[in-house]
């Protein structure tokens, strides 16, 4: 086979596993991407510099992606629960549709008095993301549920890396954008006018995936029943005993501890790129995009590396590695170390990610898995917000290097709380079995 016939077979390869789906899974799949281009991709790279441009520093741009992350930590639980409750395909499209609003109302923050100004950021900031909560968390359980048994692996490894790459392709624009409509208005990029005006731009593309949502996907047929108990009445759910719920929460703060270094390197690079290093924008929105599209490839090498090398030790040795690609962004004071940890770390974070909610979730009854599931995303909301909030105090008092310093100890602890709890549970299963 030809060289050009490779290449051309490796490039039809992914659409023929995605045109293998159902439709709802690729509506599904389509609004995913519209979703993570805008909170992925573009307000990852200017929510931070607009607010900057705005002439509000590192404490209130830290208390505004805190205000935001816990309300997405907080709302998650909720998320899994009322999806489980009622219906996941109703919560996913409440969810898509409060986290457009919230991203149409922030950039009209400009028209507001000053003294509403900031209220209005912080809660329009939250207002989307408690939405996007309620979208993400319900959305896989949709996925499992409208691909074939066979397509459940496939549909997870494609949707990580349909994920990254909308990730990739949003922080692109968030590079480019402002810069070609500084052009257009003929302003500076020191001026908020063209990141506000990249921002309502990237509201109107979270509209049209919420519609694509409304309009296109259908209610799951039948909820799985409950099962039924000799006289005929509904069983009950299994029982929420002791054991479980410590297991729930043991994993909870694993995750906490463990998501703390790549919150670090998300929430404060573009700053530490801006501020410290005098980095052009569209420079730090193409690291950003490279960082996003690394993801890609090794979301779809996760199943390979955990069939070779087993979950745990996939899981310990992503944790270790993103811990160490924080290092060069912390000791080394130049614009290229700073965008190989950050690169690193997305890419690392891409394989931790894909094989660690595998492993939690194969932990417990399928009945509580949305509510691990659920307890997951709230605990990675909780380090984010814990990052964002108290890095921006540490900005005021220390440097750029701590911050990133402290972000890789704590993922370390968390790396080595997983291995405490592995190593604890193979030396209780030897001793029930003496």
């Amino acid at each position: 086979m030809s060289l050009t016939s490779r290449l051309g077979a490796a490039w039809a390869r992914p659409y023929s596993r995605i045109s293998a789906f159902s439709s709802q899974a690729r509506v599904f799949l389509l609004a995913l991407v519209g979703m993570a281009m805008v909170v992925d991709g573009i307000y990852a790279v200017l929510l931070n510099l607009y607010l900057l441009r705005l002439g509000y520093g590192t404490e209130f741009i830290g208390l505004v992606n805190a205000a935001g992350l816990l309300t997405f930590a907080a709302a998650s639980l909720p998320a899994g629960i009322l999806g489980a409750r009622y219906s996941n395909t109703a919560m996913m499209k409440s969810g898509a549709a409060l986290s457009a609003l919230g991203a149409c109302c922030l950039p009209l923050a400009e028209a507001l008095p000053g003294s509403l100004t900031e209220a209005w950021l912080v809660g329009s900031y939250a207002l989307m993301l408690v939405g996007f909560s309620f979208f993400f968390v319900n959305g896989a359980p949709f996925l499992l549920n409208v691909v074939a048994v066979e397509q459940k692996h496939r549909a997870f490894s494609l949707k990580t890396a349909a994920w990254a790459l909308a990730g990739f392709a949003g922080s692109l624009l968030g590079g480019v954008l402002p810069g070609l409509l500084a052009a257009q208005l003929q302003a500076s990029l020191d001026h908020p006018a063209p990141y506000r005006l990249t921002l309502q731009l990237a509201s109107s593309l979270m509209v049209l995936a919420a519609l694509l949502l409304l309009w296109r996907i259908r209610p799951l047929p039948v909820d799985t029943p409950a099962p039924r108990q000799a006289n005929g009445k509904a069983a009950q759910p299994q029982n929420w005993s002791r054991a479980l719920l410590t297991l729930i929460a043991i994993m909870t703060i694993i995750r906490l501890f463990q998501v703390a270094g790549s919150a670090t390197a998300m929430v404060y690079f573009n700053v530490y790129m801006d501020q410290q290093l005098l980095v052009a924008t569209a420079t730090i929105g193409s690291i950003a995009a490279i960082g996003r599209l690394t993801g890609v490839p090794t979301a779809l090498l996760t199943p390979r590396l955990v069939r070779r090398w087993g979950e745990v030790s996939v899981i310990i040795g992503s944790s270790l590695v993103t811990a160490l690609c924080l290092l060069p962004m912390a000791l080394v004071e130049h614009w290229l170390a700073a965008a190989l940890g950050y690169i690193g770390t997305l890419a690392l974070t891409s394989i931790r990610y894909t094989a660690f909610v595998v492993y939690i979730l194969d932990l417990v009854p399928k009945a509580q898995q949305s509510v691990m599931a659920g307890s997951g995303e709230m605990a990675a909301g909780l380090s984010f917000s814990m990052m964002a909030l108290g890095g921006g105090l540490l900005l005021t008092l220390f440097a750029f290097r701590d911050l990133f310093l402290m972000g890789a100890v704590l993922s370390l602890l968390g790396t080595l709380l997983f291995w405490l709890y592995v190593i604890l549970g193979k030396s209780r299963r030897r001793s029930n079995r003496r």
